[in-house]
């Protein structure tokens, strides 16, 4: 019989500890559980483009089509990345090109500029530096005939239904109302509307409806309304394609809140590139006072004791 030796007891107790304080995604009732889903290349695989335009303090930069496929390419993109119309002159803009792009290229390029030299029009203009201005407007809306449902995720949001969780979509997308596009025009948004309808479509209809940040911070979004409420839910789900999207819930969730976060993607739902059963990262909740825990976990002052043992055994305190 082999002997264990210390070092191999030490691993042992730090692997018991390490599955016992390990969020464990859907162990809380239905009902304290909320399930967060991205629509584009999430729920469903779409074809709107978005529009963008370098700037340097002020003015656009790509004078032709050549300069905008040499700033392409320093960005990461290539013509995969393109969707109809392509590269084109804005005559309202000194003629100066656009290129317009999908989701994904759309996010390679947001990562390599702050939020700060990212301007959305209709809303701010650049003004200085180099910086993009970005035309969300061309997803207005969504062609329920053209979209692609992705089964996983659709499947996922389903059964989060049927367990009493509360459901939403989150899009970077304008859900409703307004926007001004690159040429000065106004359009009017309808995603709310399609989606809705695209979901009912498949028997999928969120229970919250649908959230548009109009390219702005989800994570900020899904905090205010989703936990900064009276009633906070234990678990809180987020599945999306981007990095950007899954950085920012993160960044805003992650640790700081009653709920444990679990996040689904990045990645391509519709080609196995994520799961929407298992997580890819999970985080538990913001760490409680020292009293409320004694108070609250089960634990008596003796079973502190006896766990605090435990970790100096494993060398972890």
């Amino acid at each position: 019989m082999p002997i264990l030796t210390e070092s191999d007891l030490r691993r042992f107790i730090r692997k018991i500890i390490s599955e016992e304080t390990k969020p464990v995604p859907g162990d809380s009732p239905g009902e304290k559980q909320v399930h967060l889903f991205d629509f584009d290349d999430t729920l469903g695989e779409t074809l709107n483009a978005n529009a963008i335009m370098l700037y340097q303090d002020g003015a656009p930069v790509h004078k032709s089509e050549e300069d905008a496929r040499a700033w392409m390419k320093k960005m990461g993109l290539s013509d995969k990345d393109l969707l109809d119309p392509g590269i084109v002159s804005i005559p309202e803009r000194d003629g100066a090109y656009a290129i317009y792009v999908t989701s994904g290229g759309l996010a390679k390029v947001q990562s390599k500029y702050n939020k700060t030299d990212q301007k959305v029009t209709g809303f701010s203009e650049p003004d200085k530096g180099e910086q993009i201005l970005i035309d969300f407007t061309p997803s207005s809306n969504t062609d329920a005939e053209t979209t692609k449902p992705i089964d996983q995720t659709i499947d996922k949001l389903k059964a989060a239904n049927a367990s009493g969780a509360k459901t939403a979509v989150v899009t970077a997308r304008s859900a409703k109302g307004s926007g001004t596009d690159i040429h000065g025009t106004k359009v009017d948004a309808t995603n709310e509307k399609d989606m809705t309808a695209f979901l009912e479509k498949q028997g999928a209809t969120p229970t919250d409806g649908v959230f548009g940040v109009s390219g702005g911070d989800k994570g900020g979004k899904i905090k205010s309304h989703f936990i900064d409420v009276s009633d906070p839910p234990e678990e809180i789900h987020f599945y999306d394609d981007l990095s950007k999207n899954t950085t920012d819930v993160k960044s805003a969730i992650a640790n700081q809140t009653p709920a444990e976060l679990f996040i689904y993607g990045p990645g391509e739902f519709a080609h196995g590139k994520a799961d929407a059963k298992e997580p890819s990262e999970a985080f538990p909740p913001a760490e409680e006072k020292e009293e409320k825990k004694s108070e609250n976990s089960g634990y008596t002052h003796d079973g502190h004791a006896i766990l605090e043992r435990w970790q100096k055994l494993a060398g972890l305190i």
